[in-house]
């Protein structure tokens, strides 16, 4: 059952300031910072500091989420829908834990959706049997995800001067760990969905154990590169509202090289390759379609061994990395990510 974050009882702002963008970017650089050292970067107190995250929070603008990552089996889904049941399967698809995200989108599908399983076996049965099953659902196309390149924690807003951004990374642990096993730290996982910034004191409670040992394992999660920590914002105060998807091809021998060229550019939120025919996915964000076009113009020229196949435009994001999205893109409530469901 999604759970419904506490407003506040002051008007919802309709843009965010520079302090506000500052802090979220900020977080997108280190999300669990104590407000201290965050205070510290952009030149406030911390009591102000931890009351605008409240803000923010609280009126589904910002969030900080965690997620399990390179969990075993990925993909992109391309479902239609029977008329008039676009909403209905959308709202079914994303109550399931396994489906991450959901977006109504123009263009040669109904809904694109990502979905996450522990191994390829449960993407497959999730995919025949499970999909196929949803009223409403008339067919899908599923992109098999073989590598991630970059994903949305690594987007940023670039509202920090690099003096700041430098001050903020520079403590920040660095993923080459030993990669434990997911499934083994499942509760802590899901736990540090809905709130990536939950203290470790409530971590240690939720799972019954001492703060010492919750502390331990979400650094050793962290460390590995397991365990993603994330920074979302409302999409239409991002100064890039608009969500558009590419499916693209790539002969095999340049797919890596195309791919990590295309990973680096600031627009990007997702790339990945996939198994089929469309072989590079990419996901950006940019302030108009026009943006998008013009996008399209300079990869064309950029990475000569890419064509985008085809293409499409997200109309409204329904559910992303669990968070329950309203028409402007802001959180109004949180259903459980948990790829071992």
């Amino acid at each position: 059952m999604a759970e419904t974050p506490t407003r506040t009882s002051a008007r919802v702002p309709d843009h965010l300031d520079e302090l506000d963008l500052a802090l979220v970017n900020a977080l997108q650089i280190d999300p669990r910072a104590p407000w201290t050292k965050l205070a510290a970067a952009l030149d406030v107190d911390a009591a102000t500091v931890a009351r605008r995250w409240e803000r923010l929070r609280s009126a589904g603008l910002a969030w900080v989420t965690a997620y399990a990552y390179d969990v075993g089996g990925g993909a992109l889904v391309e479902v239609d829908c029977a008329p008039g049941q676009d909403a209905a399967v959308a709202a079914a698809l994303s109550a399931d834990p396994k489906v991450v995200t959901v977006e109504h989108t123009a263009g040669g599908r109904d809904l694109l959706v990502t979905v996450m399983t522990p191994d390829f076996s449960s993407l497959s049965a999730y995919i025949v049997d499970t999909l196929g099953a949803v009223p409403g659902v008339t067919s899908s196309r599923a992109h098999l995800i073989t590598r991630s390149y970059t994903e949305g924690s690594i987007w940023r807003l670039r509202s920090l001067t690099r003096t700041q951004q430098e001050a903020l990374a520079a403590s920040r642990r660095s993923a080459g760990g030993a990669a434990p096993y997911l499934a083994d730290h499942r509760a802590l996982v899901t736990a540090l969905g809905e709130d990536g910034r939950l203290p470790v004191g409530e971590l240690a409670a939720r799972l019954g154990v001492s703060v010492n040992t919750a502390s331990r394992r979400l650094g050793r999660l962290l460390d590995s590169g397991r365990l993603v920590l994330r920074c979302d914002l409302a999409r239409s105060l991002s100064g890039s509202p608009v969500s558009v998807t590419f499916f693209g091809s790539v002969p095999p021998e340049h797919l890596d090289s195309t791919a990590r060229e295309l990973a680096k550019l600031p627009e990007i939120r997702l790339c990945v390759g996939t198994a089929g025919p469309q072989n590079l996915i990419a996901t950006v964000w940019v302030a108009s379609l026009l943006d998008a076009q013009l996008l399209e113009v300079k990869l064309a020229g950029k990475l000569p061994h890419l064509r985008v196949a085809d293409r499409a435009v997200a109309l409204r994001a329904v559910k992303l990395m669990g968070r329950l999205l309203d028409a402007e893109g802001r959180a109004v409530g949180y259903e459980q990510v948990d790829v071992w469901a």
